[in-house]
């Protein structure tokens, strides 16, 4: 059985990306605008991808953070990165997006093997 995955992407790149390369392999959710942002069913996902692009997305990353066990987080702006790494959320990855697509999907891949989110 899939895991059931959630990815919050207002910006809609990132969670393109993420169905492309992994929906064989999970059962994927998005939203990509923050105004249908709903907290009712996140405990249902099993991991998490969720992209920072503003303190609004910030305080919806909060806010859902402790309801999934598996989180990656990553933010295309420097000043709004640096805040979610002083927040200190524990086993979160932190995607650095300003490295190429190939490293990212080896750190995710990385992670979610070793979580065994995905088979190898």
């Amino acid at each position: 059985m899939n895991k059931k995955t959630f990815i919050y992407d207002t910006s809609k790149g990132f969670s393109s990306l993420i169905k492309h390369y992994y929906s064989s392999k999970m059962d994927i959710d998005s939203c990509t605008n923050k105004k249908r942002f709903s907290l009712d069913n996140v405990r249902e996902y099993d991991t998490c991808f969720f992209v920072v692009n503003d303190m609004d997305d910030l305080s919806n990353l909060i806010k859902v953070y402790y309801k999934i066990e598996h989180f990656f987080i990553g933010s295309p702006n420097k000043m709004i990165e640096n805040k979610i790494e002083a927040l200190n959320f524990e086993d979160a990855v932190i995607l650095d997006f300003n490295r190429n697509k190939h490293d990212i999907l080896k750190v995710i891949n990385h992670n979610l093997e070793l979580k065994e989110l995905i088979e190898n």
